[in-house]
């Protein structure tokens, strides 16, 4: 009981190192994350749920981190996330480590957390690691038709994006162009 408000507070807290610029910073806060949601008790859970949410997009792109490590840790605190939000679907999908499948799940929430899911998807389009970026792309290319934004949102996203096609990752850059195309594409269609 004592240590109630210091697990949700904790949970709040790692959620922001999961982007750490050190590797075993990533993989222990990922780590401690999982154990904190699986040692939530019945009456925290509510409180804990928005702190969960939240983590999963990083979880997801962190599944993809250059460190192999890091990697195996955010899929092992998305299984549990998933668990903990008795979200099924996206917890056979994190367990074979479907990394386009958990998308998938992701873009099936409310429109609200759709919304959210792509703004804070936005801090990695500037991630060190070309995965991150690549991810992040990916998500950003999926998401559009969930999200209908202002005319200030899509112009500096699209430049963002636009911007990443000269990339020193020719990954990124591939996948920069493409995600340019869904935008435009998806804008003209909405004309």
């Amino acid at each position: 009981m004592e240590a109630r408000p210091i697990a949700l507070e904790l949970a709040g807290k790692l959620l922001y190192l999961f982007n750490h610029v050190s590797d075993k910073v990533r993989e222990s806060s990922m780590l401690l994350f999982k154990d904190v949601i699986e040692a939530v008790v019945w009456w925290q859970k509510g409180k804990m749920k928005e702190k969960v949410r939240r983590g999963l997009l990083p979880l997801l792109f962190r599944s993809s981190d250059e460190t192999s490590s890091v990697a195996q840790a955010a899929g092992e605190a998305l299984v549990a996330s998933a668990r903990f939000l008795k979200w099924q679907e996206l917890e056979h999908q994190a367990e074979k480590r479907n990394l386009v499948g958990i998308t998938e799940c992701l873009l099936q929430q409310k429109r609200k957390r759709v919304v959210k899911n792509i703004r804070q998807s936005l801090q990695y389009l500037t991630d060190p690691q070309a995965t991150m970026r690549q991810e992040a792309l990916l998500f950003i290319g999926l998401a559009w038709s969930s999200w209908k934004p202002s005319e200030g949102n899509r112009k500096k996203i699209y430049s963002v994006v636009h911007f990443l096609e000269h990339d020193s990752h020719p990954l990124v850059c591939s996948q920069a162009t493409l995600t340019t195309h869904i935008l435009r594409h998806s804008q003209q269609q909405k004309k």
